[in-house]
């Protein structure tokens, strides 16, 4: 029975993911689009240079190669609030030295590809450290698990740059003996799981956990500063007069736009007037909008759901369950068997 090479399983797996990425009912982003892509084309590319061996695909695969993790950093730097000037030198400027070395110094490419996977990991993982609330660009329901994967996809560029100096020792000192099996590894574990950490950004579960009354409370009380506890209360009545919450597509720079103050202004205020990030005080207030919906009408769970600002079902029993300590459904039953009539005006 012939076998099937591990590449063309690993180029299998990334094409599923894109055509899942199209097939899904949100609007895809261009960035992780483009990044899956280009796992898949260099997948391929490698598969064909391990098979062939010509120049032509060597030069090819170390070009994109180079391409790849300034496109993963891409992925998150356009969902947080840093300078459009700073994110193009970024994108472009290390990869642009990195190609030009490749060109006239093919001798240290591996070392290039080295530093350049690090660089890009390690940036990624301090941007992650920030927080949720460093993407501000992101819908607020999927900033914790923008903030997660960034970690993780920092994790995975880091690993693929000491895969990549161990195949530049492996051919300095065995001949590339063991080259091969090091590139399956890193196709057959990295790329896939870097794509998997991008499509599906904030669908980790979690496990329940007591409430936190200070992500949910509208009283400015037990606040560590007066400027804080202002300006949290009134971005709270704002909230409330307005129904901001509601938006499903709220992001914290949306939010800054409606109520005139600065993204970062918001998040210090929160954070020290409320003890959490933004996503989960805005949860805080969709959960409290649920548990009236449940309480006072008979729509189905799904439509409570949607009405208080959430988008995915997990995302709205996990938020409910760790700030109730109980599911929709058992709130409704714990409420009474005998829901009021429908509440909602025209």
């Amino acid at each position: 029975m012939p076998s099937v090479p591990f590449p063309v399983i690993t180029l299998l797996v990334l094409l599923i993911l894109l055509a899942k990425m199209y097939l899904h009912g949100a609007k895809p982003s261009r960035g992780p689009l483009c990044f899956v892509a280009g796992c898949a084309l260099l997948v391929l590319v490698s598969a064909l240079r391990w098979s062939f061996d010509e120049m032509a695909l060597r030069q090819l695969q170390g070009y994109m190669a180079i391409a790849l993790p300034p496109l993963t950093w891409r992925c998150f730097a356009n969902l947080t609030g840093q300078s459009p000037q700073r994110q193009w030198r970024l994108l472009l400027g290390p990869p642009a030295i990195a190609a030009l070395l490749h060109l006239v110094m093919p001798a240290v490419t591996d070392i290039v590809l080295m530093l350049l996977y690090l660089g890009y990991g390690i940036t990624l993982i301090n941007v992650a450290r920030q927080g949720a609330d460093i993407f501000e660009f992101s819908r607020l329901s999927d900033s914790p698990g923008a903030s997660t994967m960034a970690f993780a996809a920092g994790g995975f560029l880091c690993v693929s740059g000491f895969t990549d100096f161990a195949i530049a020792i492996d051919f300095t000192f065995f001949k590339g003996q063991q080259a091969p099996l090091l590139v399956a590894l890193s196709q057959g574990l990295i790329l896939p799981f870097l794509c998997l950490a991008i499509l599906f950004t904030g669908n980790k579960p979690a496990q329940p956990e007591k409430a936190d009354a200070r992500c949910i409370s509208v009283q400015p009380e037990a606040l560590e500063t007066e400027n804080e506890a202002q300006r949290c209360h009134q971005l709270e009545l704002m909230l409330v007069d307005r129904s901001l919450f509601l938006d499903p597509e709220l992001t914290l720079n949306t939010l800054a736009r409606k109520t005139g103050t600065p993204a970062r202004h918001i998040s210090r205020a929160v954070n020290q007037a409320r003890g959490c990030n933004v996503s989960q005080w805005i949860n805080g207030f969709r959960i409290q909008h649920a548990q009236r919906l449940l309480r006072e009408t008979s729509e189905p769970v799904t439509a409570v759901m949607l009405e208080s600002g959430f988008v995915t079902k997990s995302n709205f029993n996990r938020e409910f369950t760790r700030l109730t300590g109980m599911s929709p459904t058992a709130y409704r039953r714990s409420a009474g068997n005998n829901p009021a009539p429908d509440l909602k005006s025209g």
